[in-house]
């Protein structure tokens, strides 16, 4: 049984199971398709494996005929693509466009949508493109028909009206300059979002202190009410609120600062124990660590779980490309490193490479670090090498991307 889909020009599309809105984070349209495994029988994810900041990723539904293309770099919904109207039902304000494999014409856009400009030819791809306010349709063409005085699909005159080959929803006028818009409202609630997160080198070359810009969304309640009687709301208004990390921070004032993480982990052992001297390798007081997992902030906070205090900050990338992909959300991080720099403003984003900021490193040879699960002992992606610069160890995939920044406490 096909999907079936309300179309929303310049916002998304949606039924009574699933919605996709532009500028809904990549992970909740994952979720969103796994609640609904029995109706969706295939998701593939397209992404440049090498440089994953090259392309869009995409969340392809081939059974369906549906693409969702997300930003690369904020990985937000950015554009809807139905590539093929014979696998999807499709209704706008009513009216069904697409049903049991019957593709709309010319003829049923124009009466379904109304008025346009007239359609603009692609000779390149050979497609009549009909655009409306963040909606557009493409239409077969056969070249012989254009001629240099007939620059609009409306004084092309068809024997048999064309068929919509693909349509396309985005935000703006124009599909090629389209940008994914900001995350809705909805995907708010019960979340924390960081537009940014920055960190500076002290006087000591050392980061102990991260500050997480947050946006907050303001739901206003209060109103007037207009001539007919009816109540009209002021809206929603989105801020920015300032909070500050520190190693060393009470568990309690962390809570306070950033509400109650998404799940607490608790450390079973330490892998890495067997590098430390070995007299300090049986300082083991069984006392547990764990860790406070932010998911939509992109960052795992690990706790001292004798002191509650604040041990690590981990802030993760996830590229497309790495084991713990679609866990979290991209945290954007911005590093300082001009303490180590010598005036050349070097920093640590999720966007740059490694090759640029090699040479502050110690120069060690790098942990090699191979992740497998329990139940699958297989890593597609292969290992990863963790290099140290200050007090950060920086986890670098095998394209040269970084994975994640681990930020630890040295006065211990």
């Amino acid at each position: 049984m096909p999907l079936e889909f309300e179309i929303m020009p310049e916002r998304g599309i949606a039924n009574d199971c699933m919605e996709f809105t532009l500028g809904m984070p990549f992970q909740f349209a994952v979720t969103s398709l796994r609640k609904q495994h029995t109706l969706v029988k295939s998701v593939h994810v397209i992404f440049n494996e090498q440089d994953p900041l090259a392309n869009d990723l995409v969340l392809a539904l081939p059974c369906d005929g549906l693409r969702l293309y997300f930003d690369a770099f904020f990985q937000t919904l950015k554009v809807i693509e139905i590539s093929d109207l014979t696998m999807i039902n499709l209704k706008y304000c009513g009216s069904v466009i697409s049903s049991n494999g019957e593709v709309p014409s010319l003829d049923k856009i124009d009466h379904c949508f109304g008025a346009t400009h007239p359609g603009v030819y692609d000779a390149l791809n050979q497609v009549f493109e009909l655009k409306f306010r963040g909606l557009q349709f493409q239409f077969p063409a056969d070249p012989n028909l254009i001629s240099s005085q007939m620059s609009g699909l409306g004084a092309i005159q068809f024997n048999d009206p064309p068929t919509v080959s693909k349509m396309h929803i985005y935000s703006g006028n124009n599909l090629l300059e389209s940008i994914a818009p900001a995350v809705p409202p909805q995907y708010f609630y019960g979340n924390i979002f960081a537009e940014k997160v920055e960190g500076v080198l002290g006087n000591d070359n050392k980061l102990t202190q991260l500050k997480f810009t947050f946006i907050r969304e303001d739901v206003i309640t209060s109103g007037s009410f207009g001539s007919s009687g009816s109540f009209s709301r002021s809206g929603d208004k989105r801020k920015r609120v300032e909070r500050f990390m520190t190693l060393g921070d009470p568990c309690d004032q962390i809570l306070s600062d950033f509400g109650a993480p998404n799940k607490l982990f608790y450390k079973p052992d330490d892998k890495m124990r067997i590098h430390t001297p070995s007299g300090s390798r049986m300082n083991d007081n069984k006392v547990s660590h764990y860790f406070l997992n932010y998911f939509t902030l992109g960052v795992d906070l690990l706790m001292d779980g004798e002191k509650h205090t604040l041990k690590k900050i981990i802030l993760h990338t996830n590229f497309p490309c790495h084991y713990h992909f679609n866990i979290y959300h991209r945290c954007q991080f911005h590093i300082s490193l001009s303490g180590l720099d010598q005036g050349n403003n070097y920093a640590i984003t999720p966007f740059v490479k490694w090759d640029a900021i090699w040479d502050l490193c110690s120069h060690d040879k790098p942990v090699v670090l191979t992740r497998a699960s329990c139940d699958n002992n297989t890593n597609p992606f292969g290992p990863t090498f963790c290099y140290n610069i200050a007090n950060m160890i920086i986890e670098v995939m095998q394209n040269n991307y970084i994975a994640s920044v681990t930020v630890f406490d040295t006065r211990e």
